[in-house]
């Protein structure tokens, strides 16, 4: 086991040396070591004591409070950043180089734009019936993408930014017809998210982004310092920038989601909000649990990548 969920309401945790131990009403339902875990993913009707938060820091298991209906609520804890303080010092460094980070950032959305062009390409084999909504779109990412392999045209981060703005508005027009009517998928929205794709793309969203701030942990970065993405108030702006190469393969997990009915209009209740029954919840997560480790693997990659050309520029520099 390496990903523990647990959402069901009047659940408890506690813990017993190394273990941690679940309760449901009161009674005591299961046990497991904190060996065996890696992160926590926990809803915020959950009860759990000061102790087990002191003893997951101490075992190095990452905590994710997650709240669906208040993202803002969204609460993680990891554990200790590891790593050599200087390869930090470096990436400081790296981050007051704004042609570094200008050509880092360019990589990283370049790859994202080009993942995007190849679902909506795949999906065009899929549904011949969008063969020109479809193509539309994919032509007018390729020459987004052209222009993005002379990053002499790409002259400054809001530039290209609003290059990306532009690719993500394309490609969501696109996407949305490949989706049911009765979903009600008409664009990308959040902060609540209004139907139950976005809602699925929200809660994915959210749990790859845990996944990048742990995967740069691991490699020694500061999660909070990127490239694309300023510095924000309680953002962790490299594991965003890690995330943006992601998107277009959680976009694409999210759409299977649906294509192949594991989940359905009727796992909804749409009226302000849209929100997921508890039925669809487990099996978003149990779906999301086989999808994890592939999604995991790429951000340490990433993040591996990234703290060696870290090392690179301060190797550069003496």
């Amino acid at each position: 086991m390496k990903t523990l969920f647990v959402e069901k309401k009047a659940m408890e945790l506690r813990y017993e040396r190394s273990c941690l131990l679940l309760y449901h009403a009161g009674k005591r339902v299961s046990s497991v070591p904190l060996a065996q875990l890696e992160r926590i993913v926990v809803a915020p009707h959950v009860a759990l004591s000061a102790g087990v938060l002191g003893l997951v820091a101490e075992k190095q298991v990452a905590l994710l409070v997650l709240n669906t209906r208040y993202p803002d609520r969204t609460a993680i804890l990891s554990g200790t950043m590891q790593g050599d303080i200087h390869r930090r010092l470096a990436q400081y460094q790296c981050h007051q180089d704004a042609a570094f980070r200008l050509h880092w950032s360019v990589l990283l959305v370049k790859l994202k734009i080009i993942r995007h062009c190849r679902l909506l390409t795949q999906l065009r084999l899929q549904r011949p019936d969008l063969r020109y909504p479809l193509t539309q779109s994919i032509e007018a990412l390729e020459k987004i993408i052209a222009e993005m392999y002379n990053e002499q045209l790409i002259t400054s981060l809001p530039h290209l930014r609003g290059k990306e703005g532009a690719a993500a508005a394309l490609f969501f027009k696109a996407f949305t017809h490949v989706f049911p009517a009765a979903l009600n998928f008409t664009g990308r929205n959040r902060r609540p998210p209004k139907d139950p794709v976005n809602v699925c793309l929200s809660l994915a969203y959210t749990l790859c982004y845990q996944e990048s701030v742990n995967a740069i942990k691991t490699a020694g970065l500061d999660s909070a310092l990127g490239c694309l993405h300023e510095p924000y108030y309680n953002r962790d702006s490299l594991a965003c920038d890690l995330m943006e190469p992601l998107r277009p393969l959680v976009d694409k997990w999210v759409y299977q989601l649906f294509h192949q009915a594991v989940l359905g209009q009727e796992d909804f209740t749409i009226a302000e909000s849209c929100l997921l029954h508890a039925s669809g919840k487990q099996r978003f997560y149990e779906a999301f649990r086989l999808k994890a480790p592939a999604f995991r693997c790429l951000l340490r990659r990433y993040a591996r990548y990234a703290a060696h050309i870290v090392s690179q520029h301060e190797q550069s520099l003496h």
